[in-house]
């Protein structure tokens, strides 16, 4: 049985709380305890909450799900030598956990929000560790939740969270655009539900590339131009940029 003790309980730690207490993967690992700054978030856990981050009891793994620029402050705070200190940033780089003998990152690429239960199952567990002996640990504790791992490096994963900021956070944002767009034309914003879904489907199942459409491929000046009298002043480079990203990506005359 794998200890767990997990620092920080906001949309992913909480989540990964509840996951590890839970069929199947509390059979092979045990949440002994967690902490959050507050020390008023208690959650509906056997597991203790801790008060003193240096004062923590014994584990195998200390997962540390804590905001970005926290977590080589938070992790000198934690005293106990034998213990895997991992963190679960995408951007951060493993080195900042150096001064702990075992260490490593438990990264899950996904959005995670506390309204929603996710899917474990679904999500790919990206994994480095600084020896075998701690990888074995991590990937016994992320096949509870997974059976898709990955071993990627520092270097790849800072990529790769770039590239789910595109795809989530950028993305997101142009569906909330266009939510607006309907709304100021008193427009039923789920309209564009089927066409939501279909660009989703066929991106994955053909690749984003071979599946982009619309008047910056096809440089439909016209209907570019029509587009952009329409915008707000504020809007329109935004959709310039988009539109000369579309094209340069393409090999569109600009």
């Amino acid at each position: 049985m794998i200890r767990i003790i997990i620092i920080g309980t906001g949309n992913i730690g909480g989540h990964l709380c509840n996951a590890f207490e839970s069929e199947p993967a509390s059979k092979k690992v045990q949440l002994t305890g967690y902490y959050n700054r507050t020390q008023k978030q208690r959650l509906d856990s056997n597991a203790s909450l801790i008060k003193d981050l240096s004062q923590l009891p014994e584990a195998d793994l200390i997962l540390l799900a804590v905001p970005d620029d926290a977590i080589e402050k938070v992790s000198q705070q934690i005293k106990i030598s034998n213990a895997i200190v991992a963190h679960t940033s995408g951007s951060v780089a493993m080195s900042v956990l150096y001064h702990h003998p075992n260490h490593g990152v438990f990264y899950l690429p996904q959005s995670f929000s506390s309204s929603r239960k996710p899917r474990f199952e679904d999500v790919h567990i990206c994994l480095e560790s600084s020896s075998k002996e701690v990888n074995e640990v991590l990937e016994l504790v992320g096949g509870t939740l997974s059976r898709k791992r990955e071993q990627i490096n520092s270097t790849q994963r800072k990529k790769l969270h770039l590239a789910a900021v595109y795809m989530n956070n950028f993305v997101n944002h142009c569906y909330s655009k266009a939510e607006e767009l309907m709304e100021e034309a008193s427009i039923d914003v789920h309209l564009l539900d089927a066409l939501m879904r279909e660009t989703l489907e066929k991106a994955i199942s053909l690749s984003p590339k071979m599946s982009q459409t619309g008047p910056a491929i096809r440089n439909d000046l016209n209907t570019i131009k029509k587009h952009l009298e329409l915008l707000e002043k504020g809007d329109r480079e935004m959709y310039r940029s988009i539109t000369k990203s579309i094209q340069k990506t393409h090999g569109k005359k600009l």
